[in-house]
């Protein structure tokens, strides 16, 4: 690959290129276009807030895993500073419902539960996936992990019992198990076998603490989800009351997961005896029924199952949670109320703003009470729709939106710059809320210029396809998406920056998988930000 080192200013003005200095010396960048049909962008994070592991092994499994690259299009996989793992399908390869492109990604480190996640692509449309990473030795508070092999026999019969108990050796842990019984036959989504050396995972999430419910799948909320034996949905529910959740996950040596189950999974977990019994209102006790609801990832289809029972361990004394796991999954304890999908809806009318690319602070308030249910940030350009999800049925709610952004704080007025009439819950009826006193920010102009040595003419079809910008406030570390040029449209405007703030920026050529290009401690004085770029390899 022919690669030449660039001279890269990010100045405010166009007329003081000849004397800003390169903050990029010897840095080089690819002239090749990056892909950008078909890519599936994994953002990793820590949920205990742990430093992304440094070495990490990347491995690519499934039926398609030969035609697997990078947005370079290498097979060089790589996770970036940033935790991000970016993977496309080969562009030899065509996209479509017909011909499903099906392929596996593994992440391996030291002290962390691999991760392995299948992903399916039927069209060229950019997929993001945000995946946690545990690390066993140092996990959420409401968490706790462990991992163990076994064998499964040709036909995908597990041979021994397969069993597993977390933080069996912690003191003062409460404890989660799950049990594969010898003869149990493992089937991945396909109705294939799941045979040869097996890896099972355990993940057990409590109710110890405040935040239960911030380890379990959907945070709180379970969508859509289905009735047991083929009973009428049970539409979308609230947790309210949690026992705990306990997850576990079977794959091989090749990362062939197994989903389906010959004979259901025994499992069991220690309770809060404190935990409230969301039917009698009291704590629970040896022979309370809690419902159970399924979680699939894969497919993210909530399900009920048949509920288990709480008895007392005569050995441990405590209490104890026992069910039955058809097939493998994540499976949550808990007592739950029905929530609207949607409702109440707002409109926004009489607003000055017009592709304004900031949200603007908003408080959703009890009509009846006066207290502050929720806050969000959502977009104020006039005609604007703010839906609000997964609330409660029968109430009443009212909106205020206030002059601060997402972005940069607070505005010219910074308060409350208006409150929407009365809304019901699971009501779609747009209700406006005007906004014809909200100040508009100020503009910033971003330009990407390049330049050619004299005598030689700028080569438009040579240049990037797309150049990635991200800001961060100067020594903060804290990446936010500003803008993306392309070949064909190197001016655009953003109202995220401010004049008189320090920022840092950064850029990238390959979409987002590594950002080479990099500006510290800029002071925006100006009302414009312009990248020069002067290099032969876009001249002719």
């Amino acid at each position: 690959m022919n690669r030449r080192c660039l001279l890269y200013c990010l100045i405010g003005l166009p007329a003081l290129i000849d004397s800003c200095q390169n903050p990029l010396d010897g840095v080089e960048l690819r002239v090749k276009d990056p892909i950008q049909a078909g890519v599936v962008e994994y953002r990793f994070y820590d949920p205990a807030g742990n430093p992304v592991p440094e070495t990490n092994r990347v491995k690519i499994a499934g039926a398609n895993a030969a035609q697997v690259v990078t947005t370079l299009n290498t097979t060089r996989y790589k996770i970036n500073a940033d935790g991000n793992l970016l993977l496309a399908a080969s562009p030899s390869v065509t996209l479509s419902n017909q011909t499903p492109f099906r392929f596996t990604a593994v992440v391996e480190a030291d002290d962390y539960l691999t991760v392995v996640q299948p992903i399916t692509l039927t069209s060229s449309s950019r997929v993001t996936r945000t995946v946690r990473r545990i690390n066993m030795l140092k996990p959420p508070s409401t968490l706790t992990a462990a991992r163990t092999t076994g064998r499964a026999t040709a036909d995908g019969t597990v041979s021994a019992a397969l069993g597993l108990t977390t933080a069996e050796q912690t003191k003062g842990v409460d404890h989660a198990s799950v049990a594969i019984g010898a003869g149990t036959k493992l089937i991945d989504r396909d109705g294939q076998p799941v045979s040869g050396g097996l890896t099972m995972s355990v993940i057990h999430t409590n109710a110890r603490t405040s935040n239960a419910t911030s380890q379990v799948p959907g945070g709180g909320v379970m969508s859509y989800v289905n009735g047991r034996n083929g009973a009428p949905s049970l539409g979308t529910l609230r947790i309210a009351s949690i026992a705990g959740s306990v997850t576990f996950e079977i794959y091989n040596e090749t990362y062939q997961l197994a989903n389906k189950l010959s004979k259901p999974a025994s499992w069991s977990m220690e309770l809060n005896p404190a935990t409230i019994n969301g039917v009698t209102g009291r704590a629970v006790q040896a022979g309370d029924s809690i419902p159970l609801y399924s979680y699939d990832a894969f497919t993210n289809r909530w399900q009920e199952e048949t509920p288990g029972v709480v008895k007392l361990n005569s050995q441990t004394g405590t209490l104890e949670y026992q069910a039955q796991a058809p097939s493998v999954g994540a499976y949550v304890a808990t007592w739950a109320e029905s929530i609207c999908d949607v409702g109440p809806v707002f409109k926004v009318v009489g607003s000055a703003l017009s592709n304004v690319d900031v949200n603007y602070l908003c408080k959703l308030i009890d009509a009846t009470t006066g207290a502050q249910v929720s806050s969000f940030y959502a977009n104020a350009n006039n005609n604007s729709i703010i839906r609000v999800y997964n609330q409660p049925k029968g109430r009443q709610y009212k909106l205020q939106i206030y002059d601060e952004t997402d972005a940069w704080g607070k505005g010219k007025k910074g308060g409350l710059i208006a409150e929407s009439a009365k809304a019901a819950t699971c009501d779609e009826t747009q209700i406006p809320i005007n906004l014809s006193t909200l100040p508009v920010p100020p503009i910033m102009k971003l330009e990407f210029n390049f330049s050619c040595p004299g005598g030689m003419t700028l080569d438009e079809s040579a240049l990037p396809a797309e150049i990635r910008t991200q800001y961060s406030l100067a020594g903060k570390d804290n990446w936010h998406d500003l803008i993306t040029a392309t070949r064909t449209q190197r001016k655009v405007s953003s109202y995220k920056i401010q004049i008189g703030q320090t920022y840092d920026f950064r850029a990238s050529t390959d979409g987002g998988a590594s950002w080479p290009l990099r500006q510290n401690d800029y002071l925006v004085d100006k009302p414009e930000w312009v990248l020069k770029i002067k290099a032969e390899m876009y001249c002719k």
